[in-house]
């Protein structure tokens, strides 16, 4: 996503799609969908944001976001709020935070079926 479109976000609140997965151990917990808070935003480096709830922080580099959507049903408070699309998972593990790829899962390749009129070759 371009800086200069970000800079309009400076102090919103966003919630992340997808959202962030949080784990204590190895177990997943439940999916909170907190707001993050757009702290800082670099020019040349990218956005920080900060979890309202857990004051985990992240810094995602522009290409790591996908677009930002307005959320005025959520700005009764006087704040901004709205939506970050990611291209990355950010998973809260305890006090530490990872940022990791996010994408579709491969599709398997289909196994191609003969063609009904074609004749077969025959082996000599």
């Amino acid at each position: 996503m371009m800086p200069s479109r970000l800079t309009q976000c400076f102090h919103h609140r966003v919630r992340l799609r997808p959202a962030a997965r949080r784990f204590r151990g190895v177990t997943e917990l439940r999916i909170v969908d907190d707001d993050w808070l757009v702290q800082e935003i670099e020019k040349d480096v990218g956005v920080s944001l900060r979890n309202i709830r857990t004051d985990h922080i992240a810094l995602l580099a522009f290409d790591q976001i996908r677009s930002y959507l307005a959320d005025p049903k959520r700005e009764f408070d006087g704040l901004r709020h709205g939506f970050l699309n990611l291209r990355v998972q950010i998973y809260l593990r305890g006090d530490k935070l990872v940022i990791e790829p996010y994408g579709r899962p491969a599709r398997s390749p289909k196994a191609k079926a003969p063609a009904a009129n074609t004749p077969e070759k025959k082996s000599e």
